[in-house]
């Protein structure tokens, strides 16, 4: 992810400056969440919450960029996904 895409051309330095740091800020977000999820390790949002201190928030906005980047999938069981508590459960790639 990169600042550009978070902001306009137009916004004010004050916006640029969070940007930067939200891209910061996700990437720790994202290491504790592999972290979580390393060893064969599988687990639902919830589940991950009490791992990595992170909000189920912070996590669900994690998740599909860690799916994009092909480090995390959902867990298939029958070719559908594997549900646990009503959330889709995870694991590292």
């Amino acid at each position: 992810m990169q600042a550009q895409h978070l902001v306009r051309a137009s916004d004010p330095l004050s916006s640029v400056l969070a940007a930067e740091a939200a891209i910061k800020f996700a990437g720790n977000h994202c290491d504790r969440i592999l972290s979580a999820l390393s060893n064969g390790r599988q687990a639902t949002a919830h589940e991950l919450q009490s791992i990595t201190g992170l909000t189920v928030v912070q996590i669900d906005r994690r998740l599909p960029e860690l799916l994009r980047a092909g480090r995390v999938q959902v867990v298939q069981r029958g070719g559908m996904d594997l549900i646990r508590g009503g959330a889709r459960v995870w694991e590292a790639v």
